[in-house]
């Protein structure tokens, strides 16, 4: 039976037609939404988040900006007002060409090769600490390009811990070491860089997804062409500079905006020998085909419905919070959301109130506010698309507690607030489809098995977690659930962790020195017991 809490909507009696979610339109109300408290315009940023519209017919090689090759541009709106924060040029085949072929001339270059890994550390840990400077500038560049809110984009998606994760890596991990064979031989195994990567970026974590294909990449002695998503140019080209700045050389790092068009030039040119994209299932399935006939190198951290399981005996007071920041957090735009809640019968009522009241104290507005907790949505794109899977739900028969469409205004934005859907059915659209906005669908079980089957029941397989004050009893149940990371109590990814997808949420890991060694090639040489022998009084080491 769905209750509706009295204080949010009036029931709908199950005679009565569905409620249809409208667009916005009029004047919005208070529950919601706020103002940002200042009126007063923001001073201009150097790296270019201000207030007038930016222009940049330039792609980004040979470590500066260089004109593309075409005249077609892309217009970035600001997502809370709905007005052009600026054009960029769109890359064409031939700017990929140029990138591609300044990366393998970078590669090349003696200079490059000769390279130590600590000289490589040195030069990630400046990009860090420039990151770190800029952190203020960069929040406010993806507040007016994405919607992010300033207080959470000041902390660039952890990309510092990224970064010093991947330099531990790179210093244990060993170039060549000597593996004696049971038969008497003796092979040198060395690890060599992949060859050029193209990082195909999505636009919702900004900067932690340029750290996670560059960083990486440039420790393992690769070079790196970047095809940043539509919406994330800007911030592509901003930390670009900075590779620059911190001293990164030439062609190393370069990047060519775009649409589907560039990132298949991209893929398919013969000088990418590893192609590392986040994104979609969808074009991740398209990125396979396009790589597949000259067999590159694939990473792909693709979609994700993952579920998160309350035990019976879980704490809803502590389960609530976190399961609020797993779905509602970047306003729902994350791969690894907990959209599917599946709890107990028992304590269905419980929990679906508990979300509710925490769905009620965000703060949907305008992302520049510190009082702000949910922005909008990256474009009118994705906002209709949460509207139309919001009706879905409705028209399965699922009940809307809380959320739905926008109040009614007469301001811009495209705002969506928390929705909280009860009484879900397990094969639903909803509760299958990934929706990538702040919607979370409450199913119900009446078992264990039956919660281990509905969590499994799913094209993907991203992430997950379960709930339980017996933590034991939690780590059981998580490892029946088939997917590529599952939290315990918490909705958490450790930078030291492999993280990546089973079934259609992907192939490879990033993160971790799973991640690192991805961009790493292995070689094998079998040499004579005489030749092994020299080598180890000089210190190689057998792995």
């Amino acid at each position: 039976m769905c209750r509706v809490p009295t204080s949010r909507s009036t029931r709908r009696s199950a005679t009565s037609a569905p409620p249809r979610i409208r667009r916005p339109s009029g004047r919005r109300s208070n529950r919601y939404w706020r103002r940002s408290r200042s009126n007063s315009p923001t001073e201009p940023h150097r790296i270019g988040a201000n207030n007038v519209k930016s222009t940049r017919d330039s792609v980004f090689l040979d470590g500066r900006p260089t004109a593309s090759a075409g005249t077609a541009q892309f217009t970035v709106v600001n997502p809370t007002t709905e007005e052009p924060y600026g054009n960029y040029a769109i890359g064409t085949a031939e700017d990929v060409d140029r990138a591609v072929t300044s990366a393998r001339r970078a590669m090349a270059a003696a200079s490059w090769q000769r390279t130590e890994v600590e000289e490589r550390c040195d030069l990630v840990l400046r990009l860090r600490d420039l990151l770190a400077q800029e952190a203020a500038e960069l929040a406010e560049l993806h507040a007016r390009t994405l919607g992010t809110p300033v207080t959470t984009g000041r902390h660039l998606g952890g990309a510092a811990g990224l970064i010093d994760m991947f330099v531990d890596s790179a210093r244990r991990s060993p170039w060549e070491f000597l593996r004696a064979d049971p038969g008497g031989r003796t092979t040198l195994v060395t690890r060599q860089p992949v060859g050029v990567v193209a990082g195909i970026l999505p636009w919702n974590t900004p900067i932690r997804s340029e750290v996670k294909k560059v960083v990486p990449a440039v420790l393992a002695g690769c070079a790196v062409v970047l095809k940043p998503s539509p919406e994330g140019a800007f911030t592509s080209f901003a930390f670009a500079e900075l590779c620059t700045k911190a001293g990164f050389p030439p062609g190393i790092v370069n990047v060519v905006p775009g649409d589907g068009a560039t990132g298949e030039a991209l893929v398919r040119h013969p000088g990418v020998t590893k192609v590392a994209f986040t994104g979609s299932t969808a074009t991740g399935s398209r990125i396979a085909a396009a790589a597949s006939p000259a067999f590159k190198r694939l990473q792909l951290e693709l979609g994700g419905k993952s579920a998160a399981i309350v035990l019976d005996d879980a704490d809803i007071g502590r389960a609530a919070p976190i399961l609020s920041r797993a779905n509602w957090g970047n306003s729902g735009q994350m791969c690894v959301s907990l959209s599917r809640v599946l709890v107990s019968r028992s304590r269905r009522s419980e929990l679906v109130d508990a979300l509710v009241e925490h769905a009620q104290r965000q703060v949907v507005g305008d992302p520049r506010d510190a009082a702000t907790t949910m922005g909008p949505l990256v474009n009118r794109t994705q906002r209709d698309r949460v509207l139309d899977y919001l009706q879905t739900g409705i028209d399965e028969g699922a009940c809307l507690a809380t959320g739905g469409a926008p109040a009614p205004t007469s301001e811009r934005g495209w705002f969506v607030p928390p929705a909280v859907f009860a009484d879900v059915q397990p094969t639903a659209r909803i509760a299958q489809e990934e929706i990538f906005g702040p919607i979370v669908t409450v199913i119900g079980y009446d078992s264990l098995d039956e919660a281990v089957a509905i969590a499994n029941d799913s094209p993907y397989g991203l992430h997950g977690a379960v709930y339980s004050t017996d933590e034991q009893r939690a780590l059981d149940v998580a490892r029946r659930i088939h997917s590529g990371s599952v939290a315990i109590n918490e909705f958490y990814l450790a930078p030291s962790a492999p993280f990546g997808g089973v079934k259609q949420s992907g192939i490879g890991r990033e993160h971790g020195p799973e991640g690192y060694d991805s961009f790493l090639e292995y070689v094998s040489y079998d040499i004579p017991a005489a030749l092994a022998t020299s080598l180890r009084a000089h210190g190689l080491r057998d792995g």
